[in-house]
């Protein structure tokens, strides 16, 4: 028993380290939980998204607290922001509700999640060639709309959330800082769902709530470390390192 809960404390720190790099959480959790002999067990992943929900809101309450005033207000601006990031949150959401279990199947094949964390080396090795001068207040409902079918992709362990946001908020011609912004603000309604829904589930102990601090923790370090990548086009880093956890998804069994 103490042996599973290090475990879990493990993956913790691994689901804050990886949820923002663009290297995907669901499929690191998937690849380590094999690793250390664990199931896969999606309610203990949805419950350590509210971890890196508040690691979001930390680093960006600027932001989140000017949106807030801003619809008080009754800003238009403001407003029309907000309406946009909930547009890009309907595929994740729909998508997630209709295929929930067809990806509990995708992670029983580690292979399967092996050649999504290639197809997500190869999207950011391209990424870093894009970028425009569109900002949030600036885009369109179509541009909104288009960088959340990005996040619903994400839905598939080795399929980077982080990776595929900020690749579609660039392709649509979005600057890089504003590009990450968006890209993380749009995160907080589908994990902070993702978190509650599982929420009454989570038999919640001491370990588990070590594990939820890991991960904030951990979260909040890599999320620093993503915006200073993204500012400054070095997202194609990353595409080296996913090689590895590759190749550990084509050899476990």
């Amino acid at each position: 028993m103490e042996g599973r809960k290090l475990k879990e404390l493990i993956l913790g720190f691994v689901q804050g380290a990886t949820e923002f790099l663009p290297i995907s959480s669901s499929g690191h959790l998937a690849l380590f939980s094999r690793l250390m002999s664990l199931p896969s067990n999606l309610t203990f992943f949805a419950f350590l998204h509210l971890a890196t929900f508040l690691a979001v809101f930390v680093l960006l309450w600027h932001d989140i607290s000017s949106i807030l005033i801003g619809l008080v207000r009754m800003d238009k601006n403001y407003w029309i922001l907000a309406s946009k990031i909930i547009v890009s949150s309907v595929p994740a959401g729909v998508v997630g509700l209709l295929f929930e279990e067809k990806v509990e199947s995708v992670i029983l094949s580690q292979k399967l999640v092996g050649i999504f964390f290639l197809l997500t080396a190869i999207a950011l090795w391209a990424s870093d060639r894009f970028a425009g001068q569109k900002t949030m207040m600036s885009i369109s409902y179509k541009d909104a709309f288009i960088i959340g079918l990005f996040q619903a992709f994400a839905i598939l362990p080795g399929i980077s959330r982080s990776g595929f946001t900020l690749i579609g908020a660039l392709l649509i011609g979005m600057t890089r800082i504003e590009a990450f912004k968006y890209s993380f603000l749009m995160s907080l309604p589908v994990t902070l769902a993702a978190g509650l829904l599982k929420l009454p589930e989570i038999h919640i102990t001491g370990i588990t709530m070590l594990s939820f601090g890991g991960a904030l923790f951990s979260g909040f370090l890599s999320l620093i470390v993503l915006r200073y990548l993204t500012i400054s086009a070095h997202l194609k880093y990353f595409s080296f390192y996913l090689i590895i956890p590759a190749i550990l998804s084509f050899l476990v069994r």
